[in-house]
């Protein structure tokens, strides 16, 4: 399995939050706009990661 590919258990956003290193209001606005899809309590974050990396370089949005 790829980076792209990374799967990780998340029972909540603030799990999701932590996986990704984001704040919670970037991880609901990643969520509306289909970047994080679900699959249960699993969820895909490669497409989020690369999302937060890319944001980084605009405006900082890492912590």
């Amino acid at each position: 399995m790829n980076a792209r590919n990374t799967i990780v258990l998340a029972l909540d956003d603030a799990d999701l939050s932590e996986a990704l290193g984001c704040s919670s209001e970037e991880v609901e606005s990643m969520q509306n706009a289909g970047v994080l899809a679900p699959q249960g309590q699993l969820w895909e974050i490669g497409p989020a990661k690369d999302y937060l990396r890319d944001a980084v370089w605009a405006d900082g949005l890492w912590r």
